[in-house]
């Protein structure tokens, strides 16, 4: 499934690269904020903990970016539902997106933006006894870009991500022949900061420049 997403997003977005008057690469790390999913009976709780990841953000106008995304969060689901014992299942939540940034260049050296991402959330939890799922998502982000030179600055940004029908983990009860679980599919909302580095490649304008033409 790995291989064939990297498959499709390099035949998609290869043309852009070869167009493309700047190319930003942006490592990035942060943190996202507890989570929690009401279901019958009890709830579902993210724990809050540290993301990071990395961004390609492809040019393809003077103010509009085509995004490729992966974030990964390293956390713990708590189950916490009547007639069932509490349990939690380390995991790590994964995503994958593509999606566009709109720019809005005060100056060469400062600019804020806002985009939109959509794509995979692969929920991987870490113990055999749970199932690894896949899930549609979407991601919200806004923030600054403030550059030092014409090749480096750092990324700030405010996130929310969101797998939908996600947290669909299957908590199974019981031994021997006999045995319940509770199986749990809602959308929920994972919000975050991050930052990072940003290293641009292709053709930069002269920042002493006025005004950024390309």
């Amino acid at each position: 499934m790995k291989r064939l997403i990297i498959l499709l997003i390099t035949v998609l977005f290869f043309p852009l690269f070869m167009q493309a008057q700047t190319v930003e690469i942006s490592p990035f790390g942060g943190y996202v904020f507890p989570a929690r999913i009401s279901v019958s009976g009890g709830y579902v709780r993210f724990n809050g903990n540290a993301q990071y990841g990395g961004m390609v953000s492809v040019g393809v106008s003077r103010v509009i970016d085509v995004d490729i995304l992966y974030n990964r969060i390293d956390t713990k689901a708590e189950l916490n539902v009547i007639n069932y014992p509490y349990q939690q299942a380390p995991l790590s939540i994964n995503y994958m997106h593509i999606g566009f940034t709109k720019n809005f260049r005060i100056s060469t050296m400062f600019s804020p933006f806002c985009g939109i991402n959509a794509g995979a959330c692969l929920m991987a939890p870490k113990s055999s006894d749970y199932t690894a799922e896949w899930f549609f998502s979407m991601g919200l982000n806004g923030g600054a870009k403030i550059y030092f030179s014409k090749r480096f600055g750092i990324r700030l940004q405010a996130q929310a991500l969101v797998p939908i029908q996600g947290a669909g983990f299957c908590f199974v009860i019981g031994t021997g022949g006999s045995g319940g679980g509770v199986s749990l599919n809602s959308t929920m909302v994972q919000f975050g900061f991050t930052g990072g580095l940003i290293f641009r490649l292709g053709y930069v304008p002269d920042a002493n420049a006025t005004r950024i033409t390309y």
